[in-house]
C-alpha cells in the first residue's frame, strides 16, 4: 500500500529536502501558505487549518510533516482566515511550542497523524563526535559548557534554542529573530575575535515540530559573523546538506560539535 502523506512546506532548503526525501518512499501533497519555487504545492490560506484538514482528507493522507516555518510575527497580522483566528482566540499563552502543540491535537483529532520529524529526518541527525577542526581548548569548552547550562535553564521558557558565548559572557540569546540573526548580532559585539555558539533542543521537545537545523547557511553566518564554534545537540539537530555543511567549516577554521547535553 502506497503511503499518502501531506507536507506544510515553506520556500527554503530544507522544505525542498524534506520533500524530495519523501517523495522517495511514497506520494506526497505538499501545501503551504504562499507558493514556493521547487514544487507546485496547494496554497492556502494564511491560518486556513480548516482548509488543512480538508485538503489532507480529500487527498487521503492520513499522515502529515510540519517542516515549513512559520515565523512567530506573522501570528500578529489582520489577513488570517476565521478558522486560525478562532484556533488562536483557544491557545491562551501565545508560546509557540504550546500553539503547535494545539494544532497538532487538533489535526489528530480528524485522524491525520503529525510524524516525528527525528524520525523522518534520522539519517540527517547530528552524532555525538567532533565533524571538524578537532578539540576546544580550555576556553572554549568552558564557553561551551555555560552556554549548555544557560539554555537548560531556559527550557522551561522556549525562549530559543541558541545562545552565543565569548570569554564567559553572555552575548546573545536567540529569541523571536531565529538563529542565522542571533549569531549576526553577536558577531557585531565580537567582531572577528570569534565567540562559540550553542545549540540545543532540550530534554522536552516536541520531535514533531520546529527542531534545531543547521546547515551551510549557517555556517555562512558563522563565517561573516566571526563565530569559532558551534556545538549542537546530538541525536535531536538536524544537519541539513552534512557534506557542505563541514566543508564550510573546514575551510573557515570553524569547529563543528555534536553534544550530548
Amino acid at each position: 500500500m502506497i503511503r499518502k502523506r501531506g507536507l506544510f512546506v515553506s520556500n527554503d532548503r530544507l522544505s525542498e529536502f524534506v520533500y524530495k526525501k519523501l517523495s522517495d518512499t511514497g506520494e506526497v501533497y505538499p501545501f503551504s501558505f504562499s507558493p514556493v519555487d521547487f514544487v507546485r504545492s496547494t496554497v492556502l490560506d494564511f491560518g486556513d487549518i480548516d482548509g488543512v484538514v480538508v485538503y489532507l482528507k480529500k487527498m487521503g493522507a492520513r499522515e502529515m510533516v510540519l517542516i515549513g516555518g512559520i515565523s512567530a510575527s506573522s501570528l500578529f497580522k489582520n489577513d488570517m482566515r476565521a478558522s486560525g483566528k478562532e484556533f488562536l482566540s483557544k491557545c491562551g499563552l501565545w508560546r509557540g511550542e504550546k500553539i503547535l502543540a494545539d494544532l497538532i491535537a487538533h489535526i489528530e483529532k480528524e485522524g491525520i497523524k503529525v510524524l516525528s520529524l527525528t524520525m523522518v529526518m534520522k539519517e540527517e541527525l547530528a552524532m555525538e563526535k567532533v565533524y571538524t577542526g578537532g578539540s576546544l581548548d580550555a576556553l572554549e569548552q568552558s564557553d561551551m559548557e555555560m552556554g549548555i547550562r544557560v539554555l537548560k535553564d531556559l527550557m522551561k521558557y522556549r525562549a530559543g534554542q541558541s545562545v552565543s558565548v565569548k570569554n564567559g559572557m553572555i552575548v546573545a540569546l536567540e529569541g523571536i529573530e531565529g538563529t542565522d540573526e542571533m549569531i549576526r548580532r553577536a558577531g557585531k559585539y565580537c567582531g572577528q575575535r570569534g565567540f562559540v555558539v550553542v545549540k540545543i533542543a532540550g530534554e522536552n521537545k516536541d520531535e514533531r515540530f520546529d527542531m534545531p537545523v543547521v546547515g551551510p547557511q549557517t555556517a555562512k553566518v558563522l563565517k561573516t559573523a566571526g563565530g569559532k564554534v558551534i556545538a549542537v545537540e546530538a541525536g535531536k539537530t538536524i544537519i541539513l546538506d552534512e557534506e557542505k555543511t563541514m566543508k564550510l567549516c573546514n575551510e573557515n577554521r570553524i569547529k563543528f560539535l555534536g553534544v550530548k547535553p
